[in-house]
């Protein structure tokens, strides 16, 4: 006869109990590290599973579509980027869309395409531009809002698709595409590594709470064509991450994807070569705009005859963080290796690592010694990604120690930026790199191109982006000559004629060899004569004149100084605060119809078209994860780069098995129990 009778040493309840507690435990961390949401998503790669609400079930509800077309003209090119956002349900929905831009682009064009009919969007300040957005999407209209987000992450809100109907949306930008290292450079971002930011005031650390990215594993695709006249005869034209096709057109070349579509999880790349290098390696472009004249110059620096021996403190900076696993770290430690292989014997460095926390080599700088670089190369090799991107600790370890008078301190910081205090970090390196220089290298397939610029800008240094392995050899390769070689510095311009000009940004404190310098100004007529541009270069003066009345004429050069001019004022482009720039601001962008930090495009269909009675769901529609980063393994939603996934799975494991130990033991102590008299 059975009988609760307590066995000795223990309950089998007990036991059993404390199996299931394990086994919960246990589907808890693993469930973090990869859920039935994220494997529906992994399954069915192409469908976008989408949820309304934070607790809701999925469902395949909206589908967007990318179309890119850009056409290059000399060194400007315009981009016309065309959503398709289709609702499949049976209910109306609003759809929103995160998708990354240039940081230095000029948005200035919005059309929703409603069948046969296009409406034209129009620039308005953000709050009323969102006033009017609201105010139409819940009287039944089909509406388009288009917001900057950060300078490099826009978002496309469409209101009122009906079931089974589509909206197009067409977001039109300018850029200049300078000319650096021997060549020109078109890149069309297409994927959004999402952003981490540390909390404020010693929290937890956290995802930024206004970032909105979110990215699947379930591929966003897009179309892209290019229109290329560069004006000169081509050397060659490359693509970089995309198979492409190349026919002749009467101007120049067309380039179009080699298949109709690709995955959107790695951005484009074009670069293409003059045939013949010109003598001067500079180009004047100009526009009339009202009483204004704007003028933009591309100068690039010769390469220097002479190489100095300069005593150097290099020290490298890498980021080990959970975004960069996969190929981001093999690539990133395979840049780190090649940097302390160029390293002379008279020069001193270290290296320093960061993820959740920051350490270091070495207490300080080491000599380039035979030992120390052997240490350096086992320490790198060690290296593996998990954990947050706390960047600042690494950054406050490379200002710590005083640097030395009688050596250049160079640092190295390779990354993939996907951090959300761009704004705090930029000032932080303004303000603590003194008379060092910081150099930063872009890993991965979409690495955070704002913010490695804007950092190596406050740290006086230039940026290098290494978009798979096959290029570590040959970009860190040319960074590391600019920096064995010193800079053009102490940078002047002297206009024709005393013209007055105001310049869209200061000009910067060095330039190197092979990186651009762009000047856009604004003048009350084109100048006549030579614009002369003077500096220091190896210790000695250099000067060189760019003749400015053979300036082409080139649409958009009013907005693309505008644009330069909005994120001067923006002081790191993150939002200024105080109210008189605010409000210089957006007098420029409503004057030269932009979006902004501060003022937003707008599109509204006049006829309602949802009935009063039905409701409207919210969507978001995920964007394709970057190609070998951690989200594309099967993640899904915000950035969880502060999630420990290695250690939770075997944790998670661990427990699991566990239980079954502990269920086993308790139904054998439950037998032994029941066959006692």
């Amino acid at each position: 006869m059975r009988s609760e009778i307590q066995a000795p040493g223990g309950n089998a309840s007990l036991w059993h109990d404390l199996a299931n507690w394990l086994a919960l435990a246990a589907l808890l961390a693993l469930g973090i590290v990869w859920s039935p949401a994220d494997a529906a998503q992994v399954e069915r790669a192409g469908t976008l599973w989408l949820k309304s609400a934070p607790d809701a079930a999925p469902a395949a509800a909206l589908r967007q579509q990318t179309r890119m077309h850009a056409t290059v003209t000399g060194s400007v090119v315009r981009v016309q980027v065309t959503q398709t956002f289709t609702n499949a349900g049976n209910g109306w929905v609003e759809g929103l869309y995160v998708f990354p831009l240039p940081a230095d682009c000029a948005v200035d064009e919005l059309r929703m395409q409603i069948g046969e009919r296009t409406i034209l969007g129009e620039i308005r300040e953000r709050q009323a531009a969102h006033a009017a957005y609201e105010q139409a999407r819940r009287e039944g209209r089909r509406a388009s809002l288009v917001d900057q987000e950060r300078p490099n992450m826009f978002t496309s809100s469409v209101a009122n698709i009906p079931p089974g109907g589509a909206v197009t949306i067409s977001i039109g930008y300018l850029e200049s595409l300078p000319y650096r290292d021997g060549r020109y450079t078109l890149s069309l971002p297409l994927t959004i590594t999402p952003r981490y930011t540390p909390a404020m005031n010693g929290d937890t650390a956290a995802v930024y709470p206004e970032t909105p990215e979110l990215v699947s594993p379930a591929l966003q695709r897009v179309a892209i064509e290019v229109e290329l006249d560069a004006g000169f005869a081509l050397e060659g034209v490359q693509s970089l991450y995309h198979a492409i096709r190349t026919s002749a057109t009467g101007s120049g070349e067309r380039i179009t994807l080699a298949a109709e579509e690709a995955p959107a999880d790695r951005d484009f790349e074009l670069t293409w070569k003059p045939q013949v290098a010109p003598d001067t390696q500079a180009a004047a472009f100009a526009e009339t705009s009202g009483a204004d004249t704007y003028l933009l110059l591309l100068l690039t620096p010769p390469q220097l005859t002479t190489r100095q021996v300069l005593a150097r403190e290099v020290i490298f900076i890498i980021d080990t963080s959970g975004s960069m696993q996969g190929p981001s770290i093999e690539q990133a430690r395979a840049a780190l290796e090649l940097g302390v292989a160029r390293l002379k014997p008279t020069d001193r460095f270290n290296v320093i690592r960061f993820s959740d926390e920051a350490s270091a080599l070495f207490r300080a700088a080491q000599p380039a010694s035979a030992v120390n670089v052997a240490a350096a190369t086992g320490f790198i090799g060690a290296l593996r990604a998990s954990g947050g991107t706390e960047m600042r600790g690494a950054l406050e370890l490379a200002f710590a120690s005083a640097p030395d008078p009688e050596r250049l301190r160079q640092i190295v910081f390779i990354t993939d930026g996907s951090v959300g205090n761009e704004d705090e970090l930029v000032r932080m390196i303004q303000a603590r790199s003194g008379s060092g220089r910081l150099f930063t290298v872009g890993i991965g397939a979409a690495p955070n191109a704002y913010f490695m610029h804007a950092a190596a800008a406050a740290g006086r240094g230039s940026y290098t982006f290494i978009g798979n392995r096959a290029q570590v050899q040959a970009r860190m390769t040319d960074l590391f000559q600019k920096l064995e070689q010193p800079a053009l510095t102490n940078l002047e311009v002297r206009w024709p004629g005393n013209v007055p000009a105001e310049l869209a940004a200061a000009l910067p404190a060095d330039v190197y060899a092979g990186d651009p310098l762009v000047i856009a100004a604004r003048l009350p007529q084109l100048p006549q004569g030579l614009l002369t541009l003077s500096g220091t270069s190896e210790g000695h003066p250099w000067m060189r004149q760019v003749p400015v009345t053979a300036a082409s004429s080139q649409a958009g050069i009013a907005k693309l100084w505008a644009r330069e001019r909005i994120a001067a004022l923006s002081q790191g482009g993150l939002g200024a605060q105080d109210e008189a720039t605010r409000q210089g601001i957006v007098t420029l962008a409503l004057a030269h119809h932009l979006v902004s930090d501060f003022t937003s495009l707008i599109a509204v269909d006049l006829t309602p078209v949802r009935p009063a009675h039905e409701p409207l769901d919210g969507l978001q529609v995920p964007g394709a994860a970057p190609l070998g980063s951690y989200w594309a393994a099967g993640s899904t939603g915000f950035a969880r780069t502060a999630t420990p996934a290695p250690l939770l799975a075997l944790i998670g494991g661990f427990a699991l098995a566990l239980a079954g130990v502990l269920f086993a033991a308790g139904r054998g102590r439950t037998a032994r129990v029941a066959r006692q008299p």
